[in-house]
Order: structure tokens, then sequence, then C-alpha cells
């Protein structure tokens, strides 16, 4: 578990590089992306900090939309301004062919939404959860049902924005859990290029575990008929309500009644895709939102 969106002294952020890989260790955190504003982190600063994977990045930065550029220190050449969408074109090519996952960054915010031409860009994964869940993630999930309804496999993942702590806002907040075959930067970011991942409101909430055979998060099925989704969902709260949502509905599936866990299967009725979202309002006095967010089985016809 860990957070791919972060920033330190080096840009805008109130820890240096060290005491933000201190800090994520004593959140019991994996691995945390650094990315700073536009200016690579020089990771190998503080290797002798144990027991945390650091995974370089940066966050390209206008005034016109933001993406992390993570698994690589220099993913351009030069400057990282533009004049126009062939200079971004430019840039998020050498980023793809430097090896870099590509994140759209909280692209339905408020004051700094993505609008660039996303047809025309290369790009991995979505950003749809930027700090605290509010009404621009709940729009940004919506671009990425509506990326997924059209057949596109792009991956959701969440970043905290982490820059210091402060009300409303923490490490891992939301947190990224991944399948990954090790705790290597190549593997963790390999599974979230994969869909092999999901999102909690905050780090040691709920642990998902989906599968429909051997396939898990992220990975195809040649969808027929019988087949069934097998949920494992620990974490759960007296009234959370766990929703499937599919290429053709959404169907608030179970109501926890007591706190604890939860095991199930969901019958796979279509071609298409199944995910999974966990709603929940705190202790009641506020309206449900979700506190995670799964990446899709898809069921390929």
């Amino acid at each position: 578990v860990g957070d791919l969106h972060t920033h330190t002294t080096t840009s805008d952020g109130n820890l240096t590089l060290r005491e933000l890989a201190e800090h994520a260790r004593a959140h019991r955190l994996d691995f945390v992306g650094i990315t700073d504003h536009n200016h690579p982190t020089n990771i190998d600063s503080v290797q002798d900090v144990s027991g945390i994977t650091l995974i370089p990045g940066i966050e390209w930065t206008q005034y016109h939309g933001h993406a992390n550029f993570l698994g690589v220190e220099k993913p351009y050449d030069g400057t990282f301004a533009v004049q126009n969408e062939a200079d971004v074109l430019r840039i998020f090519e050498t980023a793809r062919d430097r090896g870099a996952l590509i994140v759209l960054n909280h692209p339905s915010n408020d004051s700094c939404p993505f609008t660039y031409d996303l047809s025309r860009l290369p790009f991995d994964v979505l950003e749809v959860w930027n700090g605290p869940m509010r009404p621009s993630n709940l729009r940004a999930i919506g671009l990425w049902q509506s990326m997924l309804v059209a057949g596109r496999k792009i991956s959701a993942v969440g970043g905290s924005d982490y820059h210091k702590d402060r009300f409303a806002q923490m490490l891992a907040g939301p947190a990224q859990y991944v399948y990954a075959q090790s705790n290597s930067p190549a593997d963790i970011l390999a599974a979230v290029r994969n869909g092999h991942s999901y999102i909690t409101f905050q780090p040691h909430s709920h642990i998902l575990d989906m599968h429909c055979g051997e396939a898990q998060m992220g990975d195809s099925v040649s969808w027929r008929q019988g087949l069934a989704v097998e949920v494992q969902l620990d974490g759960l709260v007296k009234g959370d309500v766990l929703r499937v949502v599919s290429t053709n509905e959404s169907i608030d599936w179970f109501t926890a009644p007591a706190s604890g866990s939860f095991k199930g299967s969901f019958p796979v009725r279509s071609a298409g895709f199944v995910r999974f979202e966990l709603w929940q309002s705190y202790q009641g006095l506020l309206p449900a939102m979700p506190v995670l967010l799964s990446n899709p089985i898809w069921f390929d016809s």
C-alpha cells in the first residue's frame, strides 16, 4: 500500500525527501511516488531509509493540466514549458518512449482540470481520486466510467497530492493498494499499469480480493455464460454499501448489517467489465461517499 502523488521541498511541499520517506514509513506505507512540480528528485540520496520504496517521478504542471510521469528521473529533455499541443504531445511521447508510467492527474479538478485533448495524448492511468473525496473526484470517476464503457482499458489510481499534514489532507489519503510481484519500483508500476490495484480513502482500512478464476483486477477474460466474480472484502463498517458497476448497470449489491467482512459471488451477465465501489456515510452524519474503488475485471466478447 502506498501513495503515488506527493511533493517535497524540491517544489512546494513542507518535508524534505528524507523526512517524507520517514513519514511514510511511520504510516506503515510500502511505497511513495515522488512527484514534485516540473523538477526531478534524486531518489538515491535517501537509500539508507529502509523499509520504503521510493518511486522517482515528476508532476508535469501547466495551466491546462497536470500529469505524473512515474518511474524515470528524466522523462523529457529541455523545459517543461509548452507553447501549443504539439509541444505537449512531444513531451508525452518522449516520456512514453523512456518507459514512464503516465498518469493524468485530477482531470476534473475545479482549479486545474486537464483540458488538453485526451484523444491525442498517450497515457496509461487516470487519477480519479485526488485528496479527500469531493465533487471533482466524483466527476473524474464519471469520466473514467465513460472511458470504460467505451471499451478503453484505462486503469484508475488515487493520490493524496501530499504537501503537508493539514485538515482533510494526509499522506496516503487516498491510498493505493497494489498486487505487485515485488516491492521494486518497476514491479509496482507494472501492476498499476495493468490495473492490479484498488483505492481506499486511507491506508489499512479495507482489504479487497476480487477474482474470476485466475483473473484478478485489471485482467481480461473471454466472456461466457456462468462466469462470476468472487469478492472478499474486509474492514466493513455497519451501513456500508457495496456497489457493483458494470458496462450496463450500477447495483447496490450488499449493505453491511454490522462491522466486519463480506464474501460473495456476483454473476457476470454480459461482456464488458465489472468493478466495485464501497460507499460509506461517516457515522450517518454526512452524505454517503466512496471509500473504496476497485479497478475492473474485463470480459471480452
